[in-house]
């Protein structure tokens, strides 16, 4: 049981961090110039094992931008609720 909540939580910061980073990119798109991957597999990708120059996989910077939305909306929860 253990292992399927994990699993289930993990794949919720995956999917949230992926459509932040995704809407973040495409913003930037729009705003700046088109240099980021409109692509929303890109981001959507946990299996892709490449390495970016940063030292992070995909899935690694999608579950670190999942993790602080989530810290995020738990504060925001807390200071106006």
């Amino acid at each position: 049981m253990g292992h399927l909540f994990q699993h289930v939580l993990g794949a919720f910061f995956l999917g949230i961090g992926g459509l932040f980073r995704w809407s973040f990119f495409q913003l930037l798109n729009v705003s700046i110039e088109e240099k980021y991957s409109k692509d929303l597999e890109y981001y959507l990708d946990q299996k892709n094992p490449n390495v970016d120059k940063n030292g992070f996989t995909v899935a690694q910077k999608n579950f670190l931008a999942g993790i602080i939305i989530f810290i995020s909306f738990i504060f925001l929860i807390n200071k106006f609720g």
